[in-house]
């Protein structure tokens, strides 16, 4: 559940100058662990200046493609140790220790179906993307894409090359619009970040898009997020279930505050929590008002599976079986999962004097 696999580098390429393309060899003994969805992403354990740091990157690579290799890109963040590191420092025949693929930012595909997908991307949050419309595209000989992809200037644009090559390679099926936020361009409607105002101008200009059929996939800044995937499902009436979206970090300070009202107000008890991994069980005592249950079980040295910590990912999620739980914050997992009864551990604290929680799922 909490392994990491030692996987070596074999392309270490200069994207844009703030963004590195990064390329993992996968060995035949690990295919079938490393076996992926399309939009799913790598957890990376390094070394850092003497800590441990963990990072979580989107694969660029549609399962389709049949590649040998799982790509990953990574935007040079300020003050970022880890992709300062892969920026600044990775080079090429680099073992990195690698969990495999995790993620459920996907939907199904099936070859009969017409239908039309829209990515909605800024900045490096074009990796999932990319990697969903390309396996709709692979996967669906009937159906269309749009790719609405925003960058600070065309300079900046990521995975330029590929893309284009797509548009070719798709024979009309990919669309694709790019968008520059401090650059002029001769028409104002691709200047400028994607907002709900902005991508109302864009459905009135690509009116074959049908908006309230169309599937969409989001990421980018969470704002964007946030703002586009409302105005989809509230205003244009779009199905929940066809607006797709992922986080890289949490919406906003309001949302990240360490206790919420809900928090403060769930009784405090003590608790036996169990939690099972890799069919092992493992218990431990918690108060409901103290850390959460990822966190204790990190303290206990239990081998739990995290990366942000931050109901961002879903790398420490796990089923309740018994009793219940306070979930705080979740930026990951689905209404659908949600109610299966599934958590995101970072973020869960017990509610009830027995609990158990299983990571095997």
């Amino acid at each position: 559940m909490n392994s990491f696999y030692k996987l070596k580098t074999v392309k270490v390429q200069k994207d844009t100058n703030d963004a590195v393309n990064v390329a993992l060899e996968i060995p035949e003994e690990l295919k079938d662990k490393f076996r992926f969805k399309q939009g799913q992403y790598l957890n990376f354990k390094l070394m850092v200046n003497g800590n441990e740091e963990r990072r979580s990157y989107s694969i660029c690579n549609a399962p389709s493609e049949k590649s040998n290799t799982l790509e990953v890109l990574v935007k040079l963040l300020e003050n970022g140790k880890v992709s300062g590191y892969f920026n600044e420092h990775l080079h090429m025949d680099e073992v990195l220790e690698v969990m495999p693929p995790m993620g459920g930012f996907n939907t199904s595909y099936h070859p009969s179906n017409t239908k039309t997908y829209v990515g909605l991307a800024a900045g490096s949050g074009i990796s999932p993307i990319l990697s969903n419309l390309k396996e709709s595209l692979y996967q669906e000989p009937n159906s269309n894409a749009y790719l609405f992809y925003s960058n600070r200037s065309m300079n900046h644009v990521m995975k330029k090359a590929e893309i284009d090559k797509l548009v070719e390679q798709f024979n009309g099926r990919l669309k694709v619009v790019y968008l520059v936020s401090r650059e002029k361009h001769e028409d104002p409607i691709f200047e400028g970040r994607i907002s709900p105002a902005k991508l109302n101008h864009l459905f009135e200009r690509y009116t074959d898009i049908d908006v309230k059929e169309a599937t969409y996939f989001i990421c980018g800044p969470s704002d964007m997020i946030k703002g586009i995937s409302d105005y989809l499902k509230k205003e244009k009436k779009v199905p929940a279930i066809q607006v797709l979206f992922e986080y890289f970090s949490a919406p906003d300070e309001e949302d990240s505050a360490e206790m919420s009202d809900e928090f403060k107000a769930i009784a405090n008890i003590e608790s036996m929590v169990t939690v099972i991994i890799d069919d092992d069980e493992y218990s431990f005592h918690l108060n409901s008002k103290k850390e959460s249950i990822l966190d204790k079980a990190l303290k206990d040295n239990l081998p739990v599976p995290f990366a942000c910590k931050g109901g961002v990912c879903c790398t420490c999620k796990a089923e309740v079986l018994e009793g219940e739980v306070f979930m705080e914050k979740n930026f990951a997992l689905t209404e659908d999962e949600v109610a299966r009864g599934f958590v995101l551990t970072c973020q869960c604290h017990p509610t009830t004097n027995v609990v158990m929680l299983n990571y095997d799922v």
